[in-house]
């Protein structure tokens, strides 16, 4: 007895020692790891210490510091707030972030569902359209976008640039959402529609009752996804919005790097981190149905 006790002590595992290859090979992933960890961590860091250094100075020449010293200080972000309209970019850009999330959750959760569960003429050849929209940037329809937004606005004048970039946004997310949420409903049996229609369920609250429930956590992350886009999106906001009380943040902290006049990379850095405040609040907020859709999206089927 106490010899089979030392035997299955020996072979607890049955992983092989690694070979000289093999070792090598775990040498260089821990390398790319490392350098890839590098390159994410310094410029933050940078950004940080630049945000917070309150012996730089404002302005830049030829890409130099004028003053390297440190001192911690919060200059910059009083800056930020006092002589500049960032609060004023952070309302736009929540307001087109949230506008865009929930009209993109809206339609996505429809078309996905319809997608997924019914049978209709020419499905396969929207589907296969709504893969080919993806290979088209957004931003290739700017001639588009400004007849659209002239016609629209000729006819309702309350139509506004903010509204458009909106509708942009929203547009060229629901087709691959529909796509990525199409196929997380297709892996839903059937047969709980089925029960809920023998019970006497329409659709509408086969839709309502069982599939949103289940879809919850896939919806979170198409919402998040929505909710990111404006922030990072600086090119589209530069074209449509020619009112510097309209600009989104992108936009916005980009004039304070634009000009020798306006000049302040310390307050362009400390505007970039609280940028992601709320892209981080909402993260949190969202944690658990977000570790939930990944979890279940990787098991169904």
């Amino acid at each position: 007895m106490s010899i089979f006790k030392k035997k299955q002590e020996l072979y607890l595992s049955d992983r092989q020692p690694l070979t000289v290859v093999g070792k090598l090979l775990l040498f260089v992933s821990y390398a790319i790891l490392i350098g890839w960890a590098f390159v994410i961590v310094w410029p933050l860091s940078q950004m940080i210490i630049s945000a917070f250094n309150g012996n730089q100075g404002r302005y830049l020449i030829l890409n130099k510091i004028t003053d390297d010293s440190y001192m911690f200080s919060l200059k910059h972000f009083e800056f930020l707030f006092t002589e500049t309209k960032y609060l004023l970019w952070v309302k736009n850009t929540l307001v087109i972030a949230i506008a865009t999330a929930v009209l993109t959750i809206l339609i996505v959760s429809f078309t996905g569902y319809a997608y997924s569960r019914f049978r209709f003429k020419g499905r396969k050849a929207s589907l296969m359209a709504i893969m080919l929209i993806q290979t088209i940037p957004s931003f290739a329809g700017i001639t588009a976008y400004y007849t659209m937004h002239s016609i629209i606005s000729s006819v309702a004048p309350v139509f506004t640039r903010q509204m458009m970039l909106i509708l942009i946004y929203a547009g060229g997310g629901i087709a691959a959402n529909t796509f990525i949420l199409k196929g997380y409903m297709d892996s839903i049996s059937t047969e709980l529609d089925d029960a809920a229609k023998i019970d006497g369920c329409s659709n509408m609250k086969v839709y309502r009752l069982i599939i949103m429930p289940i879809v919850r956590p896939m919806l979170s992350i198409i919402a998040l996804w929505s909710f990111i886009g404006p922030f990072m999106d600086y090119l589209l906001p530069r074209v449509l919005l020619t009112n510097a009380n309209d600009y989104t943040l992108a936009q916005g902290l980009y004039t304070l790097m634009n000009n020798r006049e306006t000049l302040n990379q310390p307050a362009f850095a400390a505007g970039g981190l609280l940028t992601a405040v709320p892209i981080v609040i909402l993260f949190a907020v969202l944690q658990k149905q977000l570790i939930s859709g990944l979890a279940q999206g990787s098991v169904k089927g």
